[in-house]
């Protein structure tokens, strides 16, 4: 509030009363405005109390930040120790369709601060009250469901949000609410954001991990100790919840609705795919690469008599999903990812001259990219006429007796629903089991994101490539399971020893 601090997360269980203090807060901050005020006309110096002018609530639901507005101007209007300190801050009459609806969605205080209510899905660049840019932002509700399912949703709200920062005073502040829905999602970057910039985030779940609740005048854990503690209070409102009443209630119709709104465990909500403490040993042993060779990073140079393979996911280059590859030595072992690619721009069509040059620095190895959507058979209609065409793996029916390469000449990896699960099997039991090292820490982090909800969703979400951004991982997969076709570079000329002579003969 003051901009000591210029931005803050509460993530907070659901129930957790983090936008009711919220609400609180904004009372707050309109009411010491005319503290300010009164100290300035006496001379007193105020440049450090942290002044807010313009005040901007933003939700993904705009109604949803109008109800916020409505419910201050409620708490200015009706709150009787505020008005006999602060007097009136508001007496705008409100219209009737505000009365009836309970939305406000803007207004000006008696000392001057104009608050504003926005959806989450309009820039803030343009934003403006006389001469002030927005000083103080509230996000509440940025992140739901909805968008949890939408990466083109999760994607555009993440780029205002980075956007928002120049649109934003330079002494401006934010207060950024909600769950924990997804790792990667909108609360997951702003999480990410604010710890990186110095900011401070408050991760509560309604239980922490040394089993203490966060609200034990609201809460117990058990059934038993419910019925113990309500047994002499006759007001059901403030009778105390059984949280196993609570988990019983949430994942009633299936889903596990009680550990992601309450435990903000979206992992254990979706059963991790990996084995996160193997995955998180293997972020602990994570090395640099030793070069990058533009956007190519590599941890181990080419060696002639092994067996390299690359995978490749194919994006469309428009700031989406990335075009990925990884590229594995089989003959190492265990065997290892030695090189990876993650570009987001590249178009399609020159995303296979960037796998060309990728082959040939490992001696023209296998390449299998992914076929699937419009972007992969561009990729692929350019791969076939700039590489050798028999070192571009072609797809083996799961249902063929053998596993040798068919005769036809359909090239390409096609990932559905017969071969996902198939590949991503057979990648959890090589990482899990020492048969495959993973160096890249990238790779490392969407696996250990990864859970079997993002395995069911992948094969209808990956059409148009609209995914949670698990790029990396299917190209790791495809590499791996190219283990049973490639080979060490072919010996293009074979050395023969002349006869001997004795010349003196």
């Amino acid at each position: 509030m003051y901009g000591r601090v210029k931005d803050v997360g509460w993530i907070i269980y659901r129930e957790g009363s983090k936008t009711s203090h919220a609400k609180i807060g904004l009372a707050w901050l309109i009411a010491r405005k005319t503290v300010i005020d009164e100290l300035r006309a006496q001379g007193t110096d105020v440049s450090h109390w942290g002044e807010r002018r313009y005040i901007n609530v933003d939700s993904y639901d705009k109604t949803n930040a109008e109800s916020i507005l409505f419910d201050v101007v409620t708490e200015l209007q009706t709150n009787d120790k505020i008005l006999d300190d602060f007097g009136h801050l508001y007496n705008q009459p409100r219209t009737k369709d505000q009365a009836q609806q309970k939305r406000i969605s803007n207004f000006i205080t008696t000392n001057g601060i104009r608050v504003e209510a926005h959806t989450a899905l309009t820039p803030m660049r343009g934003r403006l009250y006389q001469q002030n840019r927005p000083d103080f932002v509230l996000r509440d509700d940025v992140e739901n469901s909805i968008t949890a399912i939408s990466p083109p949703v999760t994607e555009k709200i993440i780029s205002l949000i980075d956007e928002a920062k120049g649109g934003m005073a330079g002494h401006g502040v934010s207060l950024n609410l909600g769950n924990f829905v997804i790792e990667d999602g909108v609360m997951g970057y702003l999480k990410r954001s604010i710890e990186g910039s110095g900011g401070r985030v408050r991760f509560v779940p309604v239980i922490a991990k040394d089993g203490t609740i966060s609200w034990p005048d609201k809460y117990v854990k058990t059934d038993v100790e419910a019925v113990a503690a309500n047994q002499d209070i006759t007001d059901p409102t403030r009778r105390k919840i059984s949280l196993e009443a609570k988990k019983r209630e949430l994942n009633a119709g299936g889903r596990r609705v009680y550990e992601v709104d309450m435990l903000l465990d979206p992992a254990a909500a979706g059963s991790a795919f990996f084995d996160r403490q193997v995955i998180d040993r293997l972020i602990a042993q994570c090395q640099d690469p030793i070069e990058n060779r533009a956007g190519f990073h590599v941890w181990q140079e080419f060696n002639p008599s092994h067996a390299y393979a690359l995978g490749a996911d194919t994006g469309k280059g428009n700031g989406g999903d990335h075009s990925t590859s990884v590229c594995i030595d089989f003959t190492a072992y265990p065997a290892r990812q030695v090189g990876s690619y993650a570009n987001n721009q590249i178009p399609a069509d020159q995303f296979a001259h960037e796998l060309k040059r990728q082959g040939l620095m490992f001696g023209t190895c296998l390449i299998g990219p992914e076929k699937n959507s419009e972007s992969g058979g561009s990729c692929l209609t350019t791969l076939k006429m700039i590489y050798s065409v028999k070192m571009i793996y072609r797809q083996v029916p799961l249902d063929r007796a053998s596993d040798a390469p068919p005769t036809t000449w359909e090239l390409g990896w096609e990932t559905n629903h017969a071969t996902k699960y198939t590949i991503l099997n057979d990648l959890k039991t090589g990482v899990e089991d020492g048969l495959l090292v993973i160096q890249d820490i990238r790779i490392l982090k969407e696996m250990r994101s990864f859970t079997y909800s993002d395995a069911d969703e992948l094969g209808s979400s990956r059409q148009g490539h609209s995914t949670r951004h698990f790029d990396l991982l299917m190209a790791c997969a495809i590499a791996y399971a190219m283990r049973k076709y490639a080979k060490p570079q072919e010996t293009l000329t074979i050395y023969q020893q002349g006869e001997y002579e004795n010349p003196q003969l």
